[in-house]
């Protein structure tokens, strides 16, 4: 039985539904799939991947892929066996370390607003939009990186897809690199690994003199070139360094 059945809905109606609550759950950082599949997990409220793909009306192949993901953002939780059965974490819980990343995203904008007109420079920061163009510019800045990177985001494995070279490079050139992923994320670089749960915006700082500030799914994000910005966004990522477990 899928959800059509279930609900008793038609298809345009479902299908409607399902892109009404994937683009909000994009918001926290899922995919189209992610959202289907985490719906259909709280609406049954544990199965395996082949039960969730027939009720969310996927390939049975990407569920197991999008399930992982989600645990690994911290959606979801599994226990292994024969099949692997799946849980949705608690919504109340989800919904408050939504909450608190987004409030930690606003301090970070309120700690910083109006610095550049007090100083008198001109607008140094610029907003990219498009996945492609976010990941672009995350290797260019991977490229230009001479000491440091500090990186905290939820999809490091799909930045790693696309510059997996990158990192390894920088890290040869002697660049420190410092982590901030989801406990169950693995980092297969050598790099300062800081573990912490609830991430959503990717954030990224290189050499103290340029700065990212990325949406949950990478389509959009703002970059600034200033010494001064980036090194007061890297003093409030350090704070944030020493809070991580």
């Amino acid at each position: 039985m899928n959800i059509i059945d279930l609900l008793r809905l038609d298809l345009g109606d479902i299908e409607k539904e399902y892109r009404r609550i994937a683009s909000s759950l994009e918001r926290l950082g899922m995919s189209e799939y992610e959202a289907r599949l985490f719906v259909a997990l709280v609406v049954r409220n544990h199965g395996t991947a082949e039960e969730l793909a027939e009720l969310a009306m996927l390939p049975r192949t990407s569920a197991y892929k999008s399930l992982d993901s989600l645990v690994a953002k911290g959606f979801v939780t599994s226990v292994s066996g024969r099949p692997t059965i799946y849980h949705p974490r608690p919504l109340e819980e989800v919904r408050e370390r939504a909450i608190a990343e987004f409030n930690e995203i606003f301090d970070r904008l309120a700690s910083v607003r109006g610095l550049l007109s007090e100083k008198g420079n001109p607008q140094l920061i610029y907003t990219i939009a498009g996945k492609k163009r976010v990941l672009d510019k995350i290797g260019e800045m991977l490229d230009a990186s001479k000491k440091s990177v500090i990186i905290s985001t939820a999809v490091l494995p799909e930045i790693r897809a696309v510059h997996a070279r990158r990192f390894k490079d920088a890290v040869s050139r002697g660049v420190v690199i410092h982590v901030v992923v989801e406990p169950s994320v693995k980092v297969p670089f050598p790099a300062e690994v800081h573990r912490r749960t609830g991430l959503l915006a990717t954030d990224m700082i290189v050499d103290g003199e340029q700065a990212l500030i990325a949406s949950p799914d990478l389509d959009m994000c703002g970059y600034s070139d200033s010494p001064f910005l980036a090194g007061h966004l890297e003093s409030f990522m350090q704070l944030a360094l020493q809070k991580s477990p």
